[in-house]
Parts: structure tokens; sequence; C-alpha cells
């Protein structure tokens, strides 16, 4: 069943051509990846600090295979400097109610 994963951070000031490039290595990198179907970045209107990406995945073995790689976790790494408190992860199932 396909997925959906909302990815919440919130990032210290004055760092945004830093963040915004990582959040597209990660995105590319995810492209490449099995099972990735499509994401988008939003910037909170209100607090241009705080950013959500929503990514979709074809079910969520893809996306835990993709959240546990090496490429993902060495890309990881590059935002942890600019952070500004914890990542947050919801994953919501799409379509009509599985269960």
């Amino acid at each position: 069943m396909p997925i959906k994963v909302l990815i919440k951070r919130r990032f210290k000031e004055g760092y945004f051509n830093e963040i915004n490039n990582v959040i597209k290595e990660v995105r590319f990198g995810a492209m490449d990846h099995k099972g990735y179907i499509s994401s988008e970045t939003l910037w909170d209107h209100e607090d241009p600090f705080r950013v959500v990406v929503a990514s979709n995945w074809r079910s969520i073995e893809h996306w835990n295979n993709w959240k546990n790689s090496e490429l993902r976790k060495s890309n990881e790494q590059k935002f942890n400097e600019f952070l500004d408190g914890e990542t947050e992860y919801e994953i919501y199932d799409l379509g009509i109610y599985p269960h």
C-alpha cells in the first residue's frame, strides 16, 4: 500500500542556502531509490525556518529501506549542524482506510 511520509524539521536561522542544498541532495538520492514516487518541500509561511518534506512511497518497506540506507544516513548527518530541535516523522497510508 502506498504511503506518505511527513518529515518535519525546524532549522536555525541564517542557513537557508545550506539547508536548501541538503534538502535537494537528499531528494535526488531518494529519487533513485526503489519505491520512491514523489516528494515536495513545504516552507512554513509564518516561520520560514520550519520545513516539512512530504514524500510518497510505494510501500512502508520501500520507505524503511530508504530511511535505513547508508546514503540517506550520510545525507541526514549534514542536517545536524543546522537543526533547531529533533526531526519528527509521520507516516500515513494513502487511499481508503486499509484496515
